[in-house]
């Protein structure tokens, strides 16, 4: 039997080799061999996306988080490596069940409670939807029996809600669309008893709290078509559309429509490179009122303003710019052409050309990636960002566009399997730069004005990162920051320094997943110190934050979430102490649905 089968292979194997043969000087032949078939996948790329859900509980209830980004788009590498895994053989796999919802909910300290709801339907492939809830507030006080120390209370709370759908028509084009309504609130409670006995002469007692509340209510509609055509040397577009509308205590509103949109088409370098063109526009248009209605917040001086403030402020942007290989170099090469009728002028729209060109190169085998870049942009700081940035700013704050040239350089080490270390180095020239000083308007110097500087800013960082088997992760990095040529770009007040903005900033953390049971998270962070407006200099601040989950099945876990457990009175802006250790207890479950 043996004997037969050798046979028959090696006459099947001649008659391929003659098959070839013939197919190059005449009419092909081909050569059937049938045989027993074992479905068996060879060795690939392993490609994993976790679903996370992501808590949203912040170290203090409003930080403020300083970023090195430019707020354009940087084009980076991704620096996953997938692991290989051996080769499986296919089985008939049951019906599993999906989980498409979750409700996660915790209560804490200073009566914190948490909410946070999910549903979607469940796999189609053409069409997806959903909503999600998510509440978290805190109704706590800074208390303390000495007068020069009691800050009374300083609630907030964020509430929001989202409506999202999908729906791809044909293969070919997707269909977007989500609706969201967000509810802020917070207090300006920064002075104490005996600055508002001194300054006001009122008792805490007297004090009503809606006279230093906040309120803000955003309402966003997004709608987006996007072509799904994937074909090179095929025409491809994408069209988003942004309605926004924000509401606010004294009478304040925001009105924002934004178009924008791209078109690309796949084209070839020669026989050997292909690469995409593209053209990106948009086009940002605000319309802004406010009127006190002769109400302001507690402690403005000057008289209550009547009228109405009303105004129109646009940003237009153009980008060509193209993606592609040669020569085993990487390029983004393109420009931006921007029109800033955003920031009031005296000589009327402000042009600008901004470069956009990213250049990498992949070595040892993608082991080592290195990118030089230069990029820039315009970007509205609206009333939205604005109170997003500093939630204890005035009504009828200044808006202006921030304008910024970027020259960045990167590098990424891969230096084993377990073994990560990036560094990076930025030199960045900013017009209008945003930051805070306290608005000398209030008596009480609790309340912040936005506060515009040119600066050219050198920043240094990196980060090392160990990842174990997906088992331990540890990561350590930080940032140096230097800022020169500082002048104020929208009145005379001198700027001595980079208010509220730390020289560096430090961050360890390490994850350990036992056994997909017990998920552990523990954060340190080091923020050097920084100067405030007022003269002041904010000592450096330090946080410890940690959390722990047991997943007792797959529809059910519970978490522990402790932040500030250094319990450290820090201060992100003058006469705002933060809350010290914050404990949230709390669990999520999940309906499984078949």
């Amino acid at each position: 039997m043996k004997k037969i089968i050798l046979a028959t292979a090696i006459i099947s194997i001649f008659n391929f080799q003659f098959s070839i043969t013939n197919a190059q000087d005449g009419p092909s032949e081909s050569v059937l061999v049938r045989g027993s078939y074992r479905p068996v996948i060879d060795s690939s790329e392993k490609v994993f996306f976790p679903t996370e859900i992501a808590d949203t509980v912040a170290l203090t209830p409003h930080s403020y988080r300083y970023t090195i980004n430019p707020p354009n788009p940087v084009h980076t590498h991704a620096s996953y490596e997938p692991r290989r895994i051996a080769a499986g053989q296919l089985k008939g796999e049951r019906t599993t069940k999906l989980y498409n919802n979750y409700i996660r909910f915790g209560v804490g300290n200073y009566w914190s409670p948490l909410l946070d709801l999910y549903w979607s339907s469940t796999k189609d492939p053409l069409k997806t939807y959903g909503v999600r809830f998510n509440h978290r507030s805190s109704w706590g006080t800074i208390s303390s029996d000495d007068p020069a120390e009691n800050y009374g209370s300083n609630h907030f709370g964020l509430t929001g809600i989202t409506l999202f759908g999908k729906y791809i028509v044909k293969d070919i084009l997707q269909l977007s669309s989500d609706i969201n309504y967000e509810h802020d609130h917070n207090l300006y409670y920064g002075f104490t008893d005996n600055t508002l006995q001194t300054t006001l002469g009122m008792s805490r007692d007297d004090l009503a709290l809606s006279n230093i509340r906040a309120k803000y209510n955003l309402l966003t509609w997004n709608i987006g078509l996007r072509n799904m055509e994937l074909d090179a040397n095929k025409l491809g577009y994408s069209l988003d559309v942004r309605v926004s509308d924000l509401w606010a205590s004294w009478n304040q509103n925001e009105f924002n429509l934004n178009l924008s949109g791209d078109i690309h088409y796949g084209f070839n370098l020669g026989n050997r490179y292909k690469g995409v063109a593209y053209i990106h526009a948009e086009w940002d248009g605000y319309i802004q009122s406010f009127h006190a209605d002769g109400e302001m917040p507690l402690g403005y001086t000057p008289a209550i303003p009547t009228d109405t403030v009303k105004s129109g402020r646009n940003i237009v942007k153009v980008n060509p710019y193209a993606d592609f290989m040669l020569n085993g170099l990487h390029f983004h090469a393109g420009f931006t052409a921007g029109w800033d009728a955003y920031t009031p002028d005296a000589e009327g729209t402000i042009f600008r050309f901004f470069p956009d060109v990213v250049v990498s190169k992949h070595l040892f085998d993608d082991n080592l990636v290195l990118s030089l870049g230069a990029t820039g942009g315009i970007d509205a700081n609206n009333i939205n960002t604005i109170r997003q940035n500093n939630p204890y700013v005035a009504p009828c704050a200044e808006e202006r566009a921030t304008r910024h040239y970027d020259f960045t350089g990167h590098a990424r080490w891969t230096i084993s399997k377990k073994l990560e270390a990036n560094a990076e180095a930025s030199y960045s020239l900013l017009q209008d730069d945003l930051t805070f000083m306290l608005d000398p308007d209030y008596s009480l110097n609790n309340v912040y004005k936005p506060l515009y500087f040119d600066n050219n800013r050198l920043t240094i960082g990196g980060d090392i990162a160990f990842v174990n088997d997906e088992m331990i992760t540890l990561r350590l990095g930080g940032h140096y920051y230097y800022y020169s040529n500082m002048e104020n770009s929208a009145s005379l007040i001198p700027i001595t320094a980079a208010y509220y903005r730390p020289d560096w900033d430090l961050l360890a953390s390490a994850d350990v997943n036992y056994l997909d049971k017990w998920l552990f998270h523990l954060e340190g962070q080091l923020l050097g110190k920084t100067q405030a407006d007022n003269g002041d200099e904010l000592p450096m601040r330090y946080g410890i934050n940690a959390e722990v989950e047991y997943r007792h099945n797959r529809a059910l876990s519970f978490f522990l979430k402790m932040d500030n457990l250094a319990f450290q009175r820090y201060f992100y802006w003058a006469n705002y102490p933060s809350q010290r250790g914050l404990f949230i207890l709390g669990l999520t479950y999940t309906i499984p649905h078949k």
